[in-house]
């Protein structure tokens, strides 16, 4: 179970138990413990007090894994609105082309193009980029979500 210690019994474990609250540990015997108490199939009054009273580690373990579930949900989220955002604006922009007779201007690299296919096709291509880099982001946060949920189970 434990390589440190190889606590192989219950009464090992409680013995050490018994040294931990006593202050006679060291710091990898504390350790081996809370390793111990996290797999061992024992249960005793001594075990699980020590699994209540050092449960606390577990706890805090257990908020962060979640604060950083909720981080990269949030995160995803924001990078969704973020494609709804720009998909809608480029939306908006070709539709509003093919609806009015505007002239359309674009400053490329300093130079002038106001050819409203050229502009168009400018924007076309722009948006399929960002549109690309955005399914490539999503996918990547997908799969990271995918390993989040399996480290945590």
């Amino acid at each position: 179970m434990n390589k440190r210690l190889n606590i192989s019994s219950q009464a090992e474990l409680e013995q050490l138990i018994n040294r931990y609250f006593d202050g006679e540990t060291t710091v990898q015997d504390e350790q081996a413990l809370r390793e111990t108490l996290a797999d061992c199939p024992w249960s005793s009054d001594v075990i699980d007090e020590a699994r209540f009273t050092m449960g606390y580690f577990a706890a805090h373990r257990n908020e962060q894994q979640r604060v950083a579930k909720k981080t990269n949900h949030r995160q995803i989220i924001g990078i969704a609105a973020s494609i709804a955002i720009i998909l809608a604006i480029g939306g908006y922009a070709l539709w509003h082309q093919q609806q009015s007779n505007d002239v359309c201007i674009a400053y490329v690299n300093g130079n002038v193009v106001d050819d409203n296919d050229k502009v168009m096709a400018l924007i076309a291509n722009d948006m399929s980029k960002m549109d690309n880099a955005a399914n490539a982001m999503t996918h990547q946060l997908s799969s990271l979500g995918e390993a989040l949920e399996l480290d945590n189970e």
